[in-house]
């Protein structure tokens, strides 16, 4: 049987481990790390970090939401359009999306992944 999954967003940053994302860095050196709380029948949800840089996206392999916990994301579309985003705002970036992915300042966010 299924069950509840439940931590605090403390204890799951303080629980972070490296993420090796195969991103193609070109600005910066940006160190990402992240933390799982579960995956479960293609949903994945947890806490994930990145230190400042950026890379471009050529298509985003995932549906993901996202709430910005700390720090300054800026995306932008292969179409020009620019998205900043901030603590406190949630935001999602569907399968195939591509662009820039530009961590402007040390960023912590929380995530649920449908693949």
């Amino acid at each position: 049987m299924p069950s509840i999954a439940k931590s605090t967003i403390d204890d799951l940053l303080s629980r972070m481990e490296p993420d090796t994302s195969p991103a193609t860095i070109d600005v910066g050196n940006p160190v990402m790390a992240f933390c799982e709380l579960v995956a479960h029948d293609g949903i994945e949800t947890g806490v994930w970090s990145c230190t400042a840089g950026g890379w471009t996206i050529e298509s985003y392999g995932v549906n993901e939401a996202m709430v910005m916990l700390a720090g300054h994301l800026r995306l932008t579309a292969a179409d020009g359009t620019v998205t900043d985003v901030h603590p406190g705002d949630l935001f999602f970036i569907p399968k195939g999306w591509s662009g820039r992915w530009d961590t402007m300042e040390d960023m912590q966010k929380a995530y649920v992944i449908v693949s």
